[in-house]
C-alpha cells in the first residue's frame, strides 16, 4: 500500500514538474517563432508524448492479470495537457508517440492494444471537449477527467483486472482526480500569469491612449532600425507628423473630443504606414513614424499618403460635431543624416511646414514644400 501511494504520488510530482517547465519551453517557442501554424503543436505534442513515455517509464505501477501486464500511470493527463496547450495536433502527437511506445514496452500483447485504444480514446475525447485558442473552463476540464478515468476503467475492466486489485485502481481514481484538479489549478495560475505580463509589456511600451509606441519603446526601435541600416548599407526615413491648429479643437470642443482626435489620427497613421514600419506619439499632438523604404521618393510618396488621408478623413466627435483636420510633416533621411540628427532635422522641416502654410509635407535636405 505504501508503495502505490508513493508512486502515485510521484507520478503527480513529476507531472506538476515537467507542466511548469513546459509552459516555459512554449513561450520561448512563441518568442522564437510566433504564434505559428505548426511551431506550438509540435513542441507541445513532442514535450507531452514524451512525458507519457517517462512515466510509462520511470513511474508506472506494473500487475499482471491473466498473463498480460498492465501499466498504471497519469498518461492520460499528459494528453489532456497536449490539447489544452497545443489544441488537436498536438494530442495527436502526443498520442501516437505514448501508443507506439505502450505497444512496444508490452510486446505486442492484448493488453498493449488495450492500452492503445485507451491512449486514443482520450485524445478523441480531449480534442472533442477542449477547443484550441478557448479558455477551458473549469466544469469542461472535470468532465475530460471524469472521461479519461472512465477510459482506464473501461481498459481494465476489458483485461480483466477491475477486480484483481481494487483498492490500486480506487487510489488511482482518487489520485487522479486530485492531479486533474492541481495541475487546472496551475495551468489556470500560468495563464494568468502570462495574461499579467503581456499587459504589463502592453503598458510599458505603448501609449495609453492611442496604443502606438511610446517614445521609450520608438527610441528603441529606431535604435534597432539604425544598426540595421548600417549593418546591411539601407536607407530608412523619419517621419515627425503634427496636427495642425489643435489647441484649437479643445478649445472649441473639449478635451475629450481631442483625445477622440488623437485616437483617430493615431488610426489612420498606423493603418497607413505599418506595411513599411512603426509610429508612435511622441507627445500631445506630435507622432513620429519610421520608414523602411529605398529611397528618398518612396519616403515623400508615403508622408503624403498621410497627409491626404487625414486631409481628407471626417472626424466625428462626440456630440455629434464633425470636423475636417490637417497635419503638417517633416522628413528626414539616412544616410544623409546621421542618425542622432535625424529627429533634429525633421524638426527642422517640421516647422518650416508649419510656417508656410500648414498641411503640407517638407523634406530636412532641401527645407522646400512639397
Amino acid at each position: 500500500m505504501h508503495t502505490i501511494i508513493q508512486t502515485l504520488f510521484n507520478n503527480l510530482t513529476f507531472l506538476t514538474t515537467a507542466l511548469f517547465f513546459g509552459n516555459l519551453i512554449l513561450k520561448l517557442v512563441d518568442r522564437k517563432f510566433g504564434k505559428t501554424k505548426w511551431a506550438t503543436p509540435l513542441t507541445g505534442g513532442l514535450f507531452s508524448g514524451l512525458i507519457g513515455v517517462a512515466m510509462m517509464t520511470y513511474f508506472s505501477i506494473n500487475i499482471h492479470s491473466g498473463g498480460n501486464s498492465l501499466i498504471v500511470d497519469f498518461r492520460q493527463l499528459a494528453i489532456l495537457f497536449s490539447v489544452y496547450y497545443g489544441g488537436g495536433w498536438a494530442g495527436l502527437i502526443a498520442a501516437a508517440i505514448m501508443g507506439v511506445y505502450r505497444l512496444f514496452i508490452g510486446s505486442f500483447e492484448f493488453s498493449s492494444w488495450i492500452g492503445l485504444a485507451n491512449i486514443m480514446f482520450t485524445y478523441i475525447l480531449a480534442a472533442t471537449m477542449m477547443r484550441y485558442g478557448k479558455r477551458v473552463s473549469l466544469w469542461v476540464w472535470v468532465r475530460a477527467l471524469v472521461g479519461a478515468l472512465l477510459m482506464y476503467l473501461i481498459a481494465i475492466t476489458i483485461v480483466g483486472a477491475l477486480l484483481r486489485a481494487y483498492t490500486l485502481h480506487a487510489l488511482f481514481g482518487l489520485f487522479f482526480m486530485m492531479a486533474g484538479m492541481f495541475a487546472y489549478y496551475i495551468l489556470w495560475y500560468l495563464r494568468r500569469a502570462d495574461d499579467n505580463l503581456v499587459v504589463m509589456r502592453d503598458a510599458a511600451n505603448h501609449d495609453f491612449l492611442t496604443k502606438l509606441y511610446n517614445p521609450r519603446a520608438f527610441d528603441r526601435m529606431f535604435m534597432l532600425t539604425t544598426a540595421q541600416a548600417e549593418e546591411r548599407e539601407e536607407s530608412f526615413a523619419l517621419l515627425v507628423v503634427d496636427i495642425d491648429h489643435f489647441k484649437h479643437v479643445n478649445d472649441q470642443y473639449g478635451h475629450l473630443n481631442g483625445d477622440i482626435v488623437l485616437v483617430q489620427v493615431a488610426q489612420l497613421l498606423n493603418d497607413t504606414v505599418r506595411q513599411h514600419g512603426y509610429c508612435a506619439r511622441k507627445g500631445g499632438e506630435e507622432f513620429a513614424a519610421i520608414l523602411n523604404l529605398s529611397t528618398q521618393y518612396d519616403a515623400l510618396q508615403m508622408a503624403e499618403q498621410v497627409r491626404e488621408r487625414i486631409d481628407q478623413h471626417v472626424f466625428r466627435l462626440d456630440g455629434g460635431h464633425q470636423i475636417h483636420l490637417t497635419v503638417s510633416i517633416g522628413v528626414s533621411l539616412y544616410p544623409q543624416h546621421v542618425p542622432h540628427q535625424m529627429f533634429h532635422e525633421a524638426d527642422k522641416a517640421l516647422y518650416y511646414a508649419k510656417e508656410h502654410g500648414r498641411n503640407r509635407v517638407c523634406l530636412s535636405t532641401d527645407l522646400k514644400a512639397v
